[in-house]
């Protein structure tokens, strides 16, 4: 698939949902392995070819319309694309024999084949709809057992890679927007009670990376000893309870600092409607505090697909994919700020 295609198809989650604006989406990942083979780590090129061929030619509705592409065919723009569009990981855009992933024609479903498993089923919601997109991936795992023999074991569960995934193999996890409460300086408590809860909170683009835009992962630790349901509903919880946090904290900004949240909401809406070049991490960062301003009504609000369609459009990959070919950073700047111009532009 041409980097052209690819920036044009269509996203589910950038939809939004219920709990947004701080839950900006859900995610649930199934991790399974073939019965009798090596993990893809320890296997042949010819185990791994195999296991392509075994999961492609397995049916359900799961593959019906998807598109498959081939890592190592892919060039390296179209493979970061997949990354900023949240598809596959990083460590699986670094491609190696075997990788495919699997996309189905709204962006939900993906299956990614022979990263540290041999399948990790994923599904991406707008909102906090852990509950709806557990149901999903666990719906074309059933469809893919029907043909697909998965490593299991009666006492422990699914067998993965990775020991932490063991049991469930699943991990749930929640993109949330938490501006007020890293302004007030409260996400350091935010990670401690979330790792007191068996949770972990990582940085936008997973584990390793840190937040950009006030923009985190929560997700369970551990995969063994709870259902998969509650699973999705201890993750659910907790970030109903940041997001009650997060709200209150905005209501003490606007209720004991109102003039400086005036203030600074305005003069980042003038750099992002006037400047002529932003760099990523600048312009994420004026978009998060626009996006917080304008849900207190301090600022023109931005509707749930605006927001995330800006914060996806200004991403490196997807401005070069929209430019027909590559840009240099200074280039790049300027693509951006020419972008958000023309956007917020509509909205006065």
């Amino acid at each position: 698939m041409s980097p052209h295609r690819l920036v044009e198809r269509p996203l589910q989650w950038t939809e939004g949902g219920e709990g947004y604006p701080v839950a900006v989406s859900s995610r649930v990942r199934l991790a399974r392995n073939l019965s009798g083979l090596p993990f893809p780590c320890r296997a042949s090129e010819e185990v791994l070819d195999g296991t392509v061929r075994q999961i492609l030619e397995a049916p359900g509705e799961a593959l019906a319309g998807g598109e498959t592409i081939v890592v190592d065919a892919a060039d390296s723009l179209s493979r970061r694309l997949l990354v900023e569009r949240r598809l596959i990981s990083p460590a699986f855009a670094a491609g190696g024999r075997g990788r495919v992933v699997v996309v189905d024609p709204l962006g939900v479903v993906s299956l990614m084949i022979n990263e540290e498993d041999h399948l990790r089923v994923q599904v991406v919601l707008g909102g906090l709809r852990l509950g709806e997109a557990s149901r999903l991936a666990l719906a074309v795992h059933e469809a893919l057992a029907a043909s697909l023999n998965f490593a299991f074991d009666e006492r422990l569960g699914f067998l993965t890679a990775c020991p932490t995934n063991v049991g469930t193999g699943m991990r749930a996890s929640v993109m949330i927007h938490i501006p007020a409460l890293e302004l007030l300086g409260q996400v350091g408590a935010l990670l401690r009670e979330a790792n007191r809860l068996g949770l972990t909170v990582r940085g936008t683009y997973g584990e390793g990376t840190e937040a950009q835009g006030a923009l985190y992962q929560i997700s369970n630790q551990v995969t063994l000893g709870l259902a998969e349901e509650e699973l999705a509903e201890k993750v659910g919880a907790v970030t109903r309870r940041i997001a009650e946090e997060e709200f209150r904290a905005r209501r003490t900004l606007a209720d004991n600092r109102g003039a400086e949240l005036e203030d600074r909401a305005w003069r980042a809406w003038g750099l992002l409607r006037y400047g002529r070049s932003l760099s990523f991490k600048e312009a994420l960062a004026h978009l998060s505090f626009i996006h917080m301003a304008g849900a207190l009504s301090v600022v023109p609000p931005l509707t749930a697909p605006e927001w995330n369609g800006l914060v996806l459009a200004v991403q490196p990959a997807h401005l070069e994919a929209r430019s027909g070919g590559d840009l240099s950073p200074a280039e790049r700047d300027r693509a951006r700020g020419d972008l958000i111009r023309s956007r917020l532009a509509r909205k006065i």
